[in-house]
């Protein structure tokens, strides 16, 4: 890794890794508040564009798998830059994409750049400042719920400044990659990385119990919050609210997750009650789709009760293979088979929901089935913590 040799060379690197995380949703959010118009355009049904969302999370579960032979041919820090390259370049392609193929490849790109990059940001945080998992998660969250707050919010106003250009509005947040290139470039430039020995063929734990409840829990709350974000706004235009105020719903749900992702963490390390954290943010997430399923309230009720029940989880949900394991090796075993899974889940649940959208065609249905999703929260924590000792969990990986 870099040595950091003056405090601002970190206050630097920090700030890198700050951008670097920013584009880590950007292709996933931005597509939210024009997927209707996009679905218009190109004359597709809910099941097809479903997959322009969805393509990126299922690469984030495939593509991690991939880490340690990207980290031990390029290093991690080389291998983020040219993740950011490739993020930054795919999604300029969409500015010219007037084909369904085309958006689609654009997808799948932008979701390998996105895996890769995410799941060397996490070992840049265990080998760099182990001491400080909580907080840097938190930084990391951040980054991440910026980028999908801006994105979401700001992709009408691109559009209608482009002419009512979908694909230029989408196309302009390659900026952002490649200023986060450039930056990240300069944070690392004059360092030696050290050549590090990876397990590359990790051995996954597929028979301890406890991983899989906590990959179960992972894919959950990802496809949740994935789920949301993609219909969202699709669903408050069907009520009646303006393609610009149902792009604000899904800022303001991004911008609570980030808020909350950011604190939740530092709270959970400071007070020691993880759980206590996962029940009132599993049961704020439960009233919010209920809420919204049922059109008992209006979806900025339910986008900010989302938005605060998922920013609790997803911090969590990332500790919890760092928490309940002893060595770096189970760690990375656990969150590899973590990242599989449950953004395999997370990807898989927002396509499943547009073919219920189509077949039912109504939305009552797609939010039942998260609101059921929901529900299994509670139990499957409970059951991840109902050992205390990483030891008796780390075994048998």
């Amino acid at each position: 890794m870099l040595t950091l040799t003056r405090k601002k060379d970190m206050y630097i690197y920090i700030i890198a890794f700050f951008a670097v995380s920013l584009n880590l949703r950007i292709g996933i959010t931005s597509i939210s508040p024009v997927l209707e118009i996009i679905r218009h355009d190109l004359h597709l049904s809910n099941f097809i564009v479903s997959f322009l969302p969805s393509i990126p999370v299922l690469c984030m579960g495939i593509f991690a798998l991939f880490t340690g032979y990207v980290t031990e041919k390029w290093g991690a820090e080389k291998a983020i830059a040219g993740c950011l390259l490739l993020i930054g370049g795919a999604t300029f392609i969409r500015g010219i994409a007037y084909y369904t193929w085309v958006l689609l490849i654009t997808s799948l790109l932008i979701g390998i750049g996105i895996a890769l990059a995410g799941s060397l940001l996490s070992g840049v945080i265990k080998k760099k400042y182990p001491s400080k998992i909580g907080v840097m998660i938190g930084i990391y969250s951040v980054g991440m719920g910026l980028g999908a707050s801006l994105s979401a919010g700001l992709t009408i106003d691109l559009q209608q400044l482009f002419n009512q250009s979908w694909n230029h509005a989408l196309a302009v947040w390659g900026i952002l990659a490649i200023l986060a290139f450039l930056l990240w470039s300069y944070a690392i430039k004059g360092g030696k990385e050290q050549k590090e020995t990876l397990n590359v063929a990790v051995k996954l734990p597929f028979k301890n119990k406890k991983a899989w409840a906590i990959t179960i829990f992972f894919g959950i709350q990802s496809g949740i919050f994935y789920s949301a974000t993609t219909w969202i706004a699709s669903i408050a235009q069907s009520m009646g609210f303006t393609g610009k105020e149902a792009g604000t719903i899904v800022t303001v749900l991004a911008f609570i997750q980030m808020t909350c992702s950011f604190f939740v963490p530092i709270l959970v390390d400071y007070l020691q009650n993880r759980n206590l954290f996962i029940y009132i943010s599993a049961f704020l997430t439960f009233i919010g789709l209920l809420l919204l399923a049922f059109g008992l309230a209006s979806p900025w009720i339910s986008a900010i009760l989302i938005g605060v029940g998922i920013g609790g989880l997803f911090p969590i949900a990332l500790m919890l293979p760092l928490n309940k394991t002893e060595t770096a090796e189970d760690a990375s075993a656990w969150t590899a088979l973590m990242q599989l899974g449950g953004y395999l889940l997370g990807g898989i649940l927002p396509i499943v929901l547009g073919l219920i959208r189509d077949v039912a065609n109504t939305d009552t249905h797609v939010f039942l089935v998260l609101v059921l999703l929901s529900l299994m929260l509670i139990p499957l924590s409970l059951y991840i913590g109902r050992d205390k000792k990483s030891t008796e969990m780390a075994h048998a990986s």
